[in-house]
């Protein structure tokens, strides 16, 4: 089952990529990354860094960060990911016996809806 993934990516390594390096290889994969999942990325007013807000669909966690270090092969990437969609599969994550409700659906819509618009 595919969910809805946002990821924060931040972009590190010798020579520092920049953002305009990431959007030229966006750019480039556009259609690839597209077929994979991306839905869109807008990067984060962090003057020095190159990071990122990702939002994508995929069946896991992995797939996500399988998706986020295709976009630059040969830089560094940190990325920190959460499912935005429900699970409807009832499974925790590493949780044990703790169970937390889902968040209400629309929580983070409107941030989220101005992310995907950018």
């Amino acid at each position: 089952m595919m969910g809805t993934y946002v990821s924060m990516l931040n972009w590190s390594g010798e020579p520092q990529p920049a953002p305009s390096d990431v959007r030229i290889a966006v750019k480039r994969r556009a259609d690839q990354l597209h077929t994979r999942g991306m839905h869109s990325l807008a990067f984060l007013p962090d003057e020095g860094a190159c990071a990122a807000v990702m939002v994508c669909s995929a069946p896991d966690d992995d797939s996500v960060a399988e998706l986020a270090y295709s976009i630059l092969p040969h830089a560094i990437l940190r990325i920190e990911t959460m499912r935005f969609d429900d699970d409807s599969s009832g499974e925790s994550h590493g949780l044990g016996e703790v169970v937390f409700p889902p968040p209400p659906r629309d929580y983070l819509g409107e941030p989220l809806d101005r992310i995907v618009a950018a």
